[in-house]
């Protein structure tokens, strides 16, 4: 029913004003100022920008696969962003609004999603866009994703009828539209004929419906995307992920660029338009640089994962042994150099969020070599290397491995520090047999369930009975100030389980051509809406 929904969004709506007002009082109130598009003024500079030209972007390495349902890479999640859509994006301000569905209805008692989807969109392959695709697509991510499963643990069916799809749950499900709405780990929409033929296995054929087509993958030297001509833009103000897409360039260029400096060298010369992933202690140089806009994305969080499947790290007296051992202060300043651009406190979401709070705060930040000792002997650690998997292509990762590994064996363990390449990282965490711990960060979302470390299927497997039991009540209830309560109590279990090591939070650094035309910086590279220099 429409109204339910509707009583939801408006909740929903204060949660996002609270962030951003959260964002500026940690002193990224720019930043994330531009991230309000769809004013008039802003509308009509879109409508001034010209099309044609090749958008030139500079990413920290080769992508693992282009799957975008089958992983959350954030790097693959950027590259597949202009190709696959889903039912739902983000908006500017983190509200969820429709994109391929043309809205939704929800049952008065919560179990029944009607979702009505748009007549005129069509694939990449010119197939037109059917409710059997919609079901198809939905179904492979309950299967192959790393977080469709917590989403379908819940489901009993999803059926497709004329122009709608719908989906029965078996207890009510707040995130639903959050998770649907996620370019990441995504619930991408697809042709039918496509995902029957890949299965569970990973995607040979990238067709979507986006602004963009896939073109070429050749391996080492690029990603190439071009427009869609027969691309059926959503109307309404670009916001976001959301609203009306429209693509300026006519091709799109993705470059694996392993080191950081060559990546900001390339800018700064005119042979790349756009450059991810740079080193947060560059940020007052880059800032003076008068080539460069230097874009900062807040909301970030480092984080150490345990393999809790095989291993060592199934242990978790372990597992707090070695979160005693550490200090996040030297890990952070070490990582990231400028104090304006790194938070060190317990709570993952930011002051002045609903979602904020200091719960578990007594298991974070210890830096008790003494205790951590005590735990490993009483968890029968007797000098076992602890296979650490990082890499060089994200900076900050390998920065806060070299310092956090330093701790640990300054407090008698044994690290075996194994530096990759990111895709080979990626696969590799998905192996249980190949590893202990691994590095990786996380970016801001609007809803805690969205948070990979308590999905079960995401590579460290945290899956407890208490996890499991407090999860699920966090997700089936509805009413927000009990949402928020049961948080505090995951949150507190996530340090008290030594789920993860949570360092602390950051922002994100990308740098563009100045005055690149119609381009924000954004936690995922949206590179619709923007005019090629070239």
């Amino acid at each position: 029913m429409a109204g339910d929904s509707g009583r939801r969004t408006d909740r929903a709506r204060v949660t996002r004003r609270q962030f951003l007002t959260a964002v500026a009082a940690v002193g990224a109130g720019t930043a994330a100022a531009r991230w309000l598009p769809g004013r008039a003024a802003e509308a009509a500079a879109l409508a001034a920008l010209r099309r044609g030209g090749t958008l030139r972007i500079a990413e920290i390495g080769e992508p693992l696969t282009l799957d975008p349902t089958a992983t959350t890479a954030d790097l693959t999640s950027t590259i597949t962003l202009p190709i696959f859509e889903e039912l739902f994006a983000f908006d500017a301000n983190w509200n969820v609004r429709p994109f391929l569905a043309d809205g939704y209805t929800l049952s008065k008692d919560g179990l029944r999603y009607t979702f009505t989807l748009r007549k005129d969109v069509s694939f990449h392959n010119g197939k037109k866009l059917t409710a059997d695709d919609v079901v198809a697509s939905l179904n492979r991510w309950g299967r192959v994703s790393p977080r469709g499963p917590s989403v379908y643990a819940n489901v009993d069916a999803v059926s497709a009828g004329p122009g709608t799809v719908v989906m029965k749950l078996k207890a009510p499900f707040a995130p639903l539209l959050a998770f649907l709405a996620l370019p990441n780990g995504a619930a991408a929409i697809m042709p039918k004929e496509i995902l029957d033929a890949a299965g569970t296995q990973p995607l040979k054929q990238f067709v979507g419906t986006g602004p963009y087509k896939f073109v070429e993958w050749a391996a080492d030297r690029h990603v190439h995307l071009t427009r869609f001509d027969q691309y059926a833009a959503r109307p309404g103000a670009a916001s976001g992920y959301a609203g009306r897409k429209d693509a300026l360039a006519d091709d799109i260029f993705y470059y694996p660029v392993s080191q950081v400096a060559t990546r900001i060298a390339g800018v700064q010369s005119g042979d790349y338009d756009i450059a991810d992933g740079i080193n947060q202690d560059a940020y007052v140089q880059l800032a003076k640089d008068p080539r460069l806009d230097v874009g900062i994305i807040p909301g970030s969080f480092l984080t150490f994962f345990f393999n809790k499947r095989q291993g060592m790290m199934v242990n978790e007296k372990l597992r707090q042994a070695v979160a005693t051992a550490l200090a996040m202060q030297p890990i952070m300043s070490a990582t990231f150099g400028n104090p304006s651009l790194y938070t060190i406190d317990p709570s993952i979401y930011p002051k002045g969020t609903p979602w904020y709070t200091t719960a578990g705060a007594a298991m974070y930040d210890v830096h008790n070599v003494e205790r951590a000792k005590q735990l490993a002997k009483e968890a029968g650690y007797s000098g076992q290397p602890i296979r650490w998997l990082t890499t060089q292509q994200y900076d900050y990762m390998y920065k806060s491995t070299v310092v956090a590994s330093s701790q640990l064996q300054a407090a008698g363990f044994k690290v075996d520090m194994q530096v990759m390449d990111w895709a080979s990282v990626l696969d590799h965490r998905n192996k249980p047999a190949d590893w202990d711990i691994f590095v990786t960060s996380h970016g801001f979302v609007p809803d805690p369930a969205l948070i990979t470390v308590f999905n079960a299927a995401y590579p460290g497997w945290w899956e407890t009975p208490t996890k499991n039991e407090l999860f699920k009540e966090f997700t089936s209830e509805t009413n927000q100030g009990k949402r928020v309560q049961i948080w505090a109590k995951l949150q507190a279990l996530m340090y008290q389980e030594a789920a993860i090591v949570r360092p602390g939070a950051f922002n994100l650094l990308e740098v563009s051509r100045k005055g690149l035309p119609g381009f924000r910086a954004s936690y995922w590279i949206v590179p619709w809406n923007v005019q090629a220099v070239k």
